[in-house]
């Protein structure tokens, strides 16, 4: 692997706040959390550029989770870089090239995605809070962005979002393409129960959890409009399928996977 990638994986690496094996999306689609088709679904349109986030309202839902393994899903030559909001730390050069905390190293431009951990209030390295969550989001103009936070339904997640003290703007909002909650039902198992795509005003569902399986609604258009087919995306199915077959769930190996089927 090479010094990107495992720079990108050490990144992954700290959203692991709970120790222990980072889990794979293998262990997810095993455990019913995600399916085979939701995987394949979110790889093709993050291929094409998307921007996500992931949401859960108690802790230890598994938000987290799911987003490191949407990161396990980005495509080559694609830099990981954890935004730190003002005054949360001095951006430091990191091992790839890129300075931490969102800010370009002048000799190295590449494609980079912007992940913050959390977009809360507390004072730990990578949350964001107030006027940098309005600033983070806008890099999605440019560049891909990806976070989690604390809400169960898109009117909740969008509530925190727009109201005090962060005040983000609408289009901003709008501007995620995908945004996944991840819902603990009874027996504590963890399901993805919803997931939104981006329509240019606002979010449609885009797969739901109906008696107990993630299901998908209607006609999911986001990869289409990221410049992506059906045959793309059956494409990465097979490829998902295939990894499954495997029976490999170290989330190391599964990025080199993934790295090589694009």
């Amino acid at each position: 692997m090479d010094q990107l990638q495992s720079h990108n994986l050490r990144e992954i690496e700290g959203l692991n706040q709970r120790g222990g094996r980072t889990l794979s999306f293998v262990d997810l689609i095993e455990a019913g959390t995600m399916t085979a088709e939701l995987v394949a679904y979110c790889w093709t349109a993050i291929a094409h550029g998307a921007s996500f986030l992931t949401a859960a309202r108690p802790g230890g839902a598994g938000k987290s989770t799911v987003l490191a393994n949407l990161l396990a899903l980005l495509p080559p030559g694609e830099e990981i870089t954890t935004f730190c909001g003002a005054g949360a730390r001095t951006p430091t050069q990191s091992s790839s090239g890129i300075e931490a905390g969102g800010v370009p190293a002048p000799a190295l431009q590449r494609r980079r995605c912007d992940l913050a951990h959390e977009i809360g209030s507390g004072h730990w390295y990578g949350y964001i809070w107030g006027t940098d969550v309005a600033r983070f989001l806008s890099l999605a103009d440019e560049q891909r962005v990806a976070s989690c936070l604390h809400a169960d339904t898109l009117e909740e997640l969008y509530g925190i979002l727009r109201g005090a003290p962060l005040n983000v703007p609408e289009r901003l909002v709008w501007a995620v393409d995908l945004i996944l909650f991840v819902h603990v039902l009874p027996g504590r198992e963890r399901r993805v129960a919803a997931v939104y795509e981006a329509t240019g005003e606002g979010h449609r569902l885009a797969f739901a959890l109906e008696g107990g399986q993630i299901v998908r609604q209607g006609e999911v258009v986001l990869p289409g409009r990221l410049g992506a087919g059906a045959s793309e995306m059956a494409q990465r199915l097979d490829a998902v399928q295939q990894m499954l077959e495997t029976g490999e769930r170290r989330f190391d190996v599964l990025r080199e996977s993934v790295l090589a089927a694009y």
